[in-house]
């Protein structure tokens, strides 16, 4: 029984070996923010209703300016990235938390992003059929391969888990940082998707709808990334395996295929 705890507990870094200039005023900017971010999807909603902006036409909302390039570059990779790198002064090396290239992490490096890109197999068929039929084809397969990592992966695996989560386990402990860093990466996802959702993620104006089809499958992967990065601190390995789960779906919308 001894062993079984000390294996479930077991953390790469504990975070009583983690240091924060100002953990309490730290923490309750992010929570502050994390909240304020969740408004300004609902806000954002309203925006892209009224005046929608599709980059190179693509059929599904998160590849809308005012999405992609408002709501999450510069809301949630630009601003908490400002305020975490320039006014408290951390550095890169600091999310990386002493991580250092073994053969163990090459291999995982390897298998889990290949496990999370098949999680979306299904889009390759229809891919392979629409591409030919696309003059731009290359410049959408580019932003459709390289977006998804600077609007989705870098920003919300530093702001949820590098940055929030890690101070919430020193503040409070690692359950509650685990469940309350989960819950808030979980409801930024659904204003948008009650306001503009039209397929698997749900039906516009149907809240059971959204829940059912965004809510309950974002809060399971992020509390499976939520456990990985309390465990084993390896935001680089959370950062390529949500790249490489969202890259079907991107491309998908970019060559017009709805789902």
């Amino acid at each position: 029984m001894e062993r079984l705890f000390a294996y479930l507990s077991w953390q790469r870094v504990p975070t009583d070996q983690i240091h924060f200039k100002a953990l309490t005023q730290e923490t309750n900017v992010l929570l502050l923010y994390a909240i304020l971010y969740i408004v300004s999807g609902y806000l954002l909603g309203l925006v892209i209703q009224i005046i929608p902006l599709p980059i190179l036409q693509a059929t599904q909302f998160n590849q809308d300016v005012w999405y992609s390039l408002v709501f999450k570059i510069t809301l949630l990779l630009i601003v908490p990235g400002f305020i975490y790198f320039y006014r408290w002064n951390y550095r890169p090396a600091d999310l990386l938390l002493g991580l250092k290239p073994r053969v163990k992490i090459a291999i995982t490096l390897a298998i889990m992003p290949t496990v999370g890109f098949f999680l979306n197999a299904t889009h390759l068929k229809e891919l392979t059929l629409a591409i030919p039929n696309f003059e731009d084809a290359w410049l959408r397969l580019i932003f459709g391969i390289l977006m998804p990592l600077f609007t989705a992966a870098i920003p919300e695996e530093f702001f949820f888990r590098g940055y929030l989560q890690t101070r919430l386990e020193k503040k409070w402990n690692r359950l509650s940082a685990i469940m309350l860093s989960t819950l808030l990466f979980t409801a930024w996802h659904l204003p948008s998707r009650y306001l503009l959702s039209n397929g698997v993620e749900g039906q516009a104006g149907d809240w059971i709808q959204v829940l059912l089809h965004t809510g309950i499958p974002v809060f399971i992967i992020g509390a499976i990334f939520a456990l990985h990065w309390s465990r084993y601190r390896n935001i680089i390995l959370l950062i390529i395996t949500h790249w490489a789960i969202d890259i079907l779906p991107s491309l998908s919308s970019y060559f017009k295929i709805s789902f």
